[in-house]
């Protein structure tokens, strides 16, 4: 068990796939580790029983699956028993009777800690990041109205990546899924969220000229929307 999770802890897909058979008919060489996948997959399917007449009707698919579950966790930074955990809580909010994906599930723990965390949802940064964007008439970024302290660390950092590399929309919401994992780590550690104060040697910002003259924004729209059909037909798609 102490191999296994050391494995786990240090994403060494390579250990694992040697502690798991070459067949999908042999069973998992480590007791312990085969007993806790054994664990996590009779719980998935009390709340999925779909998945036994689909996904995994058979011993063969059964032992498949655990093995790349096993070696996606060890890949993904999932190594915890209550990261687990709080993906079986979001499992068992599904309406679906339906076997997810391991990806599927994955995302559950990541966001399930976070929820846990008292962090906010994807959607509700990304909503907190559109109000900040369009309501930039406040001098700091300390002195917008946010609904949470962390909402202020997350959107300033997601803001600023967005316009160092030109995030899409995509990218924007994966980006913050990165921030609420971060958080949601050094919340765990006992680490507080700081409360947004003005830097001493603040200096204000001075608009820029094309910030002048498009107060609006609209401007910048036709622009966003040029560079978005310059991608649509570098990706083949119709515009």
């Amino acid at each position: 068990m102490n191999k296994f999770m050391s494995a786990i802890q240090n994403r060494d897909g390579g250990a694992l796939a040697r502690m798991m058979p070459a067949e999908p008919q042999a069973r998992v060489v480590n007791v312990n580790a085969e007993k806790l996948v054994d664990l996590l997959f009779t719980n998935l399917m009390q709340v999925f029983p779909a998945a036994k007449q689909t996904a995994l009707s058979t011993p063969a698919e059964v032992a498949a699956a655990k093995r790349q579950w096993i070696l996606a966790f060890a890949e993904n930074g999932i190594t915890s028993a209550e990261q687990l955990q709080a993906g079986m809580r979001m499992a068992r909010q599904q309406e679906s009777d339906f076997w997810p994906s391991c990806g599927k599930f994955i995302g559950w723990c990541k966001t399930g800690a976070a929820l846990n965390a008292g962090l906010p949802s994807v959607d509700e940064v990304e909503a907190e990041f559109k109000r900040y964007s369009a309501n930039r008439g406040h001098v700091r970024p300390e002195d917008f109205n946010w609904s949470a302290p962390v909402m202020y660390w997350i959107v300033i950092d997601v803001r600023h990546q967005m316009l160092q590399y030109n995030h899409t929309e995509s990218e924007i919401r994966k980006s913050i899924q990165q921030h609420l994992n971060r958080w949601a780590k050094r919340l765990a550690k006992g680490e507080r969220v700081p409360t947004p104060t003005p830097q001493i040697a603040y200096k204000q910002n001075i608009p820029a000229t094309s910030e002048l003259m498009d107060k609006d924004g609209k401007f910048q729209r036709k622009g966003e929307e040029l560079l978005a059909r310059i991608r649509a037909k570098k990706q083949g798609q119709p515009t």
